[in-house]
């Protein structure tokens, strides 16, 4: 199992090295190459939840590492992106906002994991930013005819770039609202329903890989309202 976290959490790792050398890569190599490395990193995101539940290896690290390593990825995406194209400040502004509701549902103790909405924006995120990054670049695509990079560069000077980025900005504002959403309707529920959701077994500090790293745990306590209380728990 020990090996399986291992190669589960490398995986999610190369998201974090790729957030480290896009910068470096698009200054150096342009945006076609940008375009490969995003590639690469969102399948990863694939790849290691695919393992992770085959292998029954879903942790609390592996959650939070998945999702830090998501957050920062994409918005160094964007980034980028606003390099080439001011529209990118919508995403970011918007990706940004999403994240400030994330802290705040952590802080009072509700569900912070991704619905439906954000698991779908997550691949139209990846789609839009793979074809900016490649559009931008196009010239290197020696495998597309000559009319269809003509088409592009000239396209790309116009609203090309607006409309290969507006899926995901759609998707960006319609995950900020599921998630605002999600906060009033855990305001609604009674304290009652919402302690008995935050009800855990009790374990040691001494027993911190127990909690984080424990597949079992995770399968037991991953409805629960917050790891936060995980997180507390744990430290008793």
């Amino acid at each position: 199992m020990a090996l399986k976290l291992l190669i589960i959490n490398l995986l999610t790792l190369i998201r974090v090295i790729g957030t480290i050398i896009l910068v470096p890569i698009y200054s150096t190599y342009g945006g076609y190459y940008v375009s490969l490395l995003a590639l690469i990193c969102y399948l990863t995101d694939s790849i290691d939840g695919i393992l992770a539940r085959k292998f029954k290896a879903c942790t609390f690290f592996g959650s939070l590492f998945d999702g830090a390593a998501d957050k920062l990825f994409t918005i160094m995406n964007f980034i980028v992106l606003y390099l080439i194209t001011p529209y990118a400040i919508i995403p970011i502004v918007i990706e940004l906002l999403i994240v400030l509701v994330q802290i705040m549902k952590y802080n009072h103790n509700y569900n912070v994991q991704s619905n439906m909405v954000g698991k779908v924006k997550t691949w139209i995120l990846a789609i839009c930013v793979i074809l900016t990054f490649f559009v931008s670049d196009i010239t290197k695509a020696t495998f597309l005819p000559l009319e269809l990079k003509n088409w592009a560069i000239n396209a790309s000077s116009g609203s090309l770039y607006f409309w290969l980025l507006t899926p995901a900005i759609v998707m960006e504002f319609l995950t900020l609202i599921s998630y605002i959403r999600e906060v009033f309707t855990e305001n609604n529920q009674s304290k009652g329903e919402i302690e008995k959701k935050k009800t855990h077994s009790q374990v040691s500090w001494a027993d911190f890989k127990n909690v984080w790293l424990n597949p079992e745990y995770y399968d037991e306590h991953k409805n629960d309202v917050n790891i936060k209380k995980v997180t507390k728990i744990s430290k008793k």
